[in-house]
């Protein structure tokens, strides 16, 4: 699979915001395999996974309102119908992962899950929820994610793990999926990295308190623990995916790696030691 080659992405997430907002056209990327049955339908900064079963589909994240046509576009070349989504998982409260949601629920009646953590401070604190300025349909989630509960949908069963860190209700996937050599591989996707809303202007800001980086550094040790064979990234940047879409091949999949899940937990490990030391 050769791809267009696209523009470069800003290295500021709020000029990556901006530039995903009033110019999506320039992060479109065309969806492919990450796994059988699990294809990639995002873009070139966020990401949006499309889980496919015997019993429709499922959706992780929905990027942001202005990207949605991308969204469907990509779930229409793969052959499937958008309308056939039954389940909207969400990572996160942030814009750019349920900036969709809104949308997609409005065109396919899909349910819309996410945790309970994360609603009760997205509610609590909409500036939070980072829109900048930019269109958001409220929507209220039909049920929430229970880490000893699956969430299945026909054969697929995805287990969900609290991580908070990145917003208190973070939430992390797993499940299996078929691997290049044909036997099932652990499909992981962490549901947000970034420590940029832990350090202290941004806490001052949220009102969190200074233990949520502690909450997130106990949650990377146990997630570590995790034997993922096959790391999604909720942008795909952290795990440089965009450049290993050339190399799908039968019977070769350049996901399929368990050193990847541990190079992204171990950097967010030392990051975030590395800033509750200077915060000490």
């Amino acid at each position: 699979m050769t791809r267009r080659p696209l523009p470069p992405l800003p290295t500021d997430p709020f000029e990556c915001l901006c530039q995903g907002c009033e110019r999506p056209w320039e992060v479109a990327t065309e969806p492919f395999e990450v796994a059988r049955d699990t294809y990639y339908v995002g873009n070139n900064w966020v990401g949006a996974y499309l889980l496919a079963s015997d019993d429709g589909l499922a959706l992780i994240d929905t990027t942001m309102q202005p990207q949605i046509y991308l969204v469907l576009e990509n779930i229409r070349k793969l052959g499937f119908d958008p309308a056939d989504i039954r389940k909207i998982l969400i990572s996160h409260m942030h814009y750019d992962h349920t900036g969709g949601v809104r949308a997609l629920v409005e065109h396919t009646g899909a349910e819309v899950l996410m945790s309970r953590e994360d609603w009760d401070f997205m509610t609590q604190h909409p500036d939070q929820i980072f829109t900048e300025g930019y269109p958001f349909g409220s929507f209220t989630p039909d049920g929430f994610f229970d880490d000893d509960r699956p969430v299945q949908l026909g054969q697929r069963s995805i287990r969900t793990v609290l991580s908070p860190g990145h917003t208190p209700g973070t939430t992390s996937f797993f499940f299996e999926a078929e691997g290049a050599d044909g036997r099932p591989a652990l499909c992981g996707m962490h549901g947000g990295v970034g420590l940029n809303t832990m350090t202290d202007e941004a806490l001052a800001a949220s009102g969190q308190p200074a233990s949520i980086r502690g909450d997130f550094l106990r949650s990377l040790l146990a997630l570590r623990q995790i034997p993922v064979e096959i790391t999604l990234g909720s942008h795909p940047k952290q795990v440089g995916m965009m450049e290993k879409v050339d190399l799908i091949r039968p019977g070769n999949n350049p996901f399929q790696d368990p050193a990847i899940w541990h190079q992204l937990i171990d950097g967010r490990i030392a990051q975030v030691r590395a800033l509750m030391g200077a915060a000490a």
